[in-house]
């Protein structure tokens, strides 16, 4: 996480939400507000003459006083950092009131443009990239096997993988190397690890198209309009207590299809470019089945 939110929430005081029917029609003045002081505060930045980067002395004694003084700078975006406080509480707890936040034009663009200078436009900026509401289409190659899942309120790799083990479906998963008959769980992969005949890769090989457990869910990308992500076998243990970006931010998750093998092969032949065979290999795994 980049940043702690009570970090700069601190002397702030709690901000009584609305009652009202709508969230999103009572944030909607607010966020307009919120959206001009970006704007004036990215005006404030001030480019390096000859792009020089940030100093950084080797020596201890020298960066403790570097720090020391920049820690006595004042912070020229306390203004901004408290409009951002204000508005998280309504944007964690509102799916309404994030896709307001989103379709504002401008908004999202000026807090990218101001995260890498304000704590709280970089949680902001995070906030408005989680894919809400969006379809998943999950594919275990393999298995010719898949899934198409909606997701809300989720952020990372890792809270998407613990979805999909509770959807009630078993994917692919192979034996530990310390022959102790633990299973190691299933890996996941960008599209473009997709073999030619239809199949993913075997051990390390792919492994830079792997999605890592500490990557944000929006590195999925999207084809034809929705996530596509594929599993198949892990070749090392995935390491999922990773701290959720938001954990106030509710996880809601449904499966809306369940793909037979010619569903998947269609989605297949779709992504590799050319028809791959609708059976699976003779050497895949076990067939996942819905449990």
């Amino acid at each position: 996480m980049s940043a702690n939110l009570s970090d700069y929430r601190a002397g702030v005081p709690p901000v009584a939400l609305p009652d009202t029917g709508d969230p999103a029609f009572a944030a909607r003045p607010r966020l307009l507000v919120l959206r001009e002081a970006l704007i004036r505060a990215a005006k404030q930045l001030r480019p390096a003459r000859w792009n020089e980067p940030a100093v950084f002395f080797f020596d201890a004694k020298r960066q403790a006083e570097l720090e020391a003084v920049r820690s006595a700078e004042p912070d020229r975006f306390a203004e901004l950092t408290a409009l951002i406080a204000a508005e998280l509480p309504a944007l964690l707890a509102h799916v309404e009131v994030r896709r307001l936040a989103r379709a504002l034009d401008g908004l999202k663009a000026a807090a990218l443009a101001m995260a890498p200078h304000a704590a709280a436009a970089n949680d902001l900026a995070d906030l408005l990239t989680v894919p809400d509401d969006e379809v998943f289409l999950v594919v275990a190659p393999n298995e010719r096997t898949g899934v198409r899942l909606h997701v809300r309120g989720a952020a990372g790799i890792a809270q998407l993988h613990r979805l999909l083990a509770e959807t009630g479906l078993t994917y692919p998963s192979t034996p530990s190397l310390k022959g102790r008959g633990e299973k190691l769980g299933f890996q996941m992969f960008k599209p473009a690890a997709l073999l030619p005949d239809g199949t993913l890769p075997v051990g390390l090989a792919g492994c830079e198209h792997w999605l890592w457990p500490t990557q944000a869910l929006a590195a999925i990308p999207r084809v034809a309009g929705e996530r596509v992500v594929l599993v198949g076998p892990a070749t090392v243990r995935p390491a999922l207590d990773v701290e959720p970006r938001f954990p106030e931010m509710s996880v809601e998750s449904e499966v809306i299809q369940t793909l037979n093998p010619f569903q998947v092969t269609d989605v297949l032949s779709r992504l590799s470019g050319h028809p791959v065979p609708v059976t699976a290999p003779a050497n895949a795994t076990a067939v996942a089945r819905a449990a």
